[in-house]
């Protein structure tokens, strides 16, 4: 781990969770982590280890470089794309190209989770699950009985999900699309991947989406009926109604995961309101 020194570097993003700039001979970027995201070493050894293996599987993300070190704080190195934008700020500045851009995320989506993985190369997303649900304080019994539940009854597959599944997370540009923020990138069925996409479409809120994914929620759910149709061939109402209520149960995966992140940040409170909705959307 060497130390860098920013004075020739170029930020260009401050997102919530992390600082990011281009090097001098813009050849590559540096995402440099706030305390609480991905800022001890061994988080940043372990998403180092998980973006080189992704590369190998031939899965298309940024090629990664070295960890590093500026006045105590710590960052990661990646390749460059030149001219990126996100599936997010794509739709968001041309929604007239909505449908366009979503397929191209669907496509993506669909090849990643087509993808096999030797398990133990990643996480476990069923061991991680249910390890998040023991240590819950916001499922109730009864919640967490249909969740194990669940689990059990999920098809037992070994595929790459990304673990952040939304729009923001794949970026695209004139050669083509790639996958970025790998971090809890993992081995299992895809099924756990797309609620997590399902979770995104209809469960937060507008002021959140347009600061994050630069849509509004009532877009956000048009972009899943729009997925769900590249992604699954959802193109009557009846198959998108079949579709959603074979995901919508799989919205509690990311709240386990987001509870766990969240877990000293006053935004829990806000989490917490989603899970009631989800609650009462699943008939709880």
């Amino acid at each position: 781990m060497e130390k860098i020194n920013l004075s020739e570097w170029t930020m260009f993003s401050n997102r919530h969770n992390s600082e990011n700039f281009n090097s001098p001979d813009g050849e590559w970027m540096l995402k440099l982590g706030f305390p609480g995201f991905c800022s001890t070493k061994e988080e940043l050894l372990r998403e180092q280890d998980i973006c080189r293996k992704v590369v190998s599987l031939g899965i298309p993300t940024p090629q990664v470089g070295e960890i590093v070190e500026q006045d105590g704080r710590l960052g990661l190195i990646y390749e460059r794309i030149v001219g990126k934008r996100s599936i997010s700020k794509c739709v968001g500045e041309e929604p007239e190209r909505l449908e366009n851009y979503i397929k191209i995320f669907a496509e993506n989506c669909k090849k990643l989770h087509s993808t096999s993985c030797v398990p133990g190369t990643f996480q476990d997303a069923e061991e991680k699950y249910l390890r998040l649900l023991e240590e819950s304080k916001m499922f109730p019994e009864n919640v967490r009985t249909f969740v194990r539940d669940l689990v059990k009854n999920t098809p037992k597959v070994y595929r790459c999900l990304h673990g952040d599944l939304q729009t923001g997370n794949l970026i695209v540009n004139d050669d083509g699309a790639y996958f970025i923020d790998l971090g809890e990138f993992a081995c299992g069925n895809p099924l756990y991947d797309l609620g997590c996409y399902y979770y995104f479409c209809h469960y937060l809120p507008d002021d959140f989406l347009l600061a994050t994914h630069y849509m509004n929620a009532s877009m956000m759910r048009k972009c899943w009926d729009v997925f769900a149709k590249f992604y699954f061939g959802a193109d009557t109402p009846e198959k998108l109604a079949t579709v959603d209520a074979q995901v919508k149960p799989y919205v509690l995966f990311p709240i386990l995961d987001f509870e766990h992140l969240l877990a000293e940040s006053k935004n829990l409170k806000y989490l917490e309101m989603n899970f009631q909705v989800a609650k009462k959307d699943l008939g709880f």
